[in-house]
Parts: C-alpha cells; sequence; structure tokens
C-alpha cells in the first residue's frame, strides 16, 4: 500500500469530529493502529481499516444500498483497501463505483467510524471509516458481482433487513447535509 494512503488514513481520522467522549476514545485508539501499514491490508489481523461511502441523492432524499451477500443484509457500498488506493477518499469513491456504478463528490470527513465483525473472513474487525457520497439526480445504480442486488432507498423507508448501524449512517447523512446548507427533501414514497 501507498505511503501516502497511512498517512491520509491518519489525516482523516484527525478530521473526524468526533461527538462524545466515547467516539473520541474510539478515535484515539484507531489512530494508534493507523501507525501500521499491514492493517491497511485485508489480510491485517486482529482488524484492517475499510472504507465506505453512503450515495445520498440530495434532490431525492434517497441514498443507495447494496445486499451484502455474505451478511444477507443491506449496507451502504465499501471495502478494503487496494494498492492504487492513495486516500480514505480514493477508495471509497472507488467501492462506490465498483459496487453500484455510481460516481460523486466524496467527503473527506468521515460521518461515522464503525468497528463491526469483519464479514471477509480475515481478521476479527472491520475498522470503516464511512463517508458521504453525494450522487448527481437521476443516476441509476448497476448491480455488481460483489452483491446481491442494489437500489435507491427513501430514508424513511429503508428496508427491514437493514445491517446494523445502516440506520445511524444515514441520519447522520442526513444532519451533514442540512448543516451545510444542502437540504435534503423529505423522501418520496416508493
Amino acid at each position: 500500500m501507498p505511503v501516502s494512503l497511512l498517512h491520509d488514513l491518519r489525516s482523516t481520522l484527525v478530521s473526524w469530529p468526533s461527538g462524545s467522549s466515547a467516539e473520541e476514545e474510539e478515535r484515539k485508539e484507531w489512530l494508534a493502529l493507523a501507525s501500521d501499514p499491514a492493517l491497511l491490508s485485508r489480510s491485517g489481523t486482529p482488524a484492517h481499516f475499510t472504507a465506505s461511502a453512503l450515495p445520498v441523492d440530495p434532490d431525492t432524499g434517497r441514498v443507495c444500498l447494496v445486499l451484502h451477500p455474505r451478511i444477507g443484509a443491506w449496507v451502504q457500498p465499501g471495502g478494503h483497501f487496494e494498492s492504487e488506493d492513495s486516500t480514505v477518499v480514493d477508495a471509497a469513491a472507488r467501492e462506490m463505483e465498483e459496487e453500484t456504478g455510481l460516481g460523486g463528490m466524496v467527503d473527506p470527513v468521515p460521518l461515522r467510524l464503525s468497528r463491526h465483525p469483519a464479514p471477509c473472513g480475515t481478521g476479527e474487525w472491520h475498522l470503516d471509516l464511512q463517508l458521504l457520497a453525494v450522487v448527481p439526480a437521476g443516476r441509476r445504480p448497476r448491480v455488481s458481482p460483489e452483491s446481491l442486488d442494489v437500489a435507491w432507498f427513501a430514508v424513511d423507508a429503508l428496508p427491514p433487513d437493514i445491517a446494523s448501524g445502516v440506520e445511524g449512517l444515514v441520519a447522520a447523512a442526513r444532519e451533514r447535509l442540512s448543516r451545510s446548507g444542502t437540504p435534503v427533501p423529505p423522501s418520496p414514497a416508493g
């Protein structure tokens, strides 16, 4: 992995606006781990870093999720760092494009940091930097070989089989967009 990625990972973690003392403690733990380049690889144990991006269409108020084949639940697109990734944003944008066919502006400041069991079969934990991606209106996602399905969902009509933590990520995205002056309209039904 490029050295620039490790430096960017640390800068990204420093930029994250933790909202509580528990979140600040989590950030400190991640920063300590972010000095080990082995944790940028999917073979890093007991944990490794990943990046994801939640695609949002602010014109319709919808979010795009993928049906993850290993966990059988809807999640935001994301995954492991690859050798071509120079930054966390590069990795999140690449994963989003690979899994949904969508492109957009990826905010470099994470919405959330998520430590969750690693469904990849290597390591015990994913340390996922969860970013926001604003996607141009009217874009249609496509299903990739990495997922069972991909779809836009109204934020008030998320699927029942959604992965733990995704509802909080969606709420954080709506709040970030609202604070930035990009109001997200109420989602239409269906």
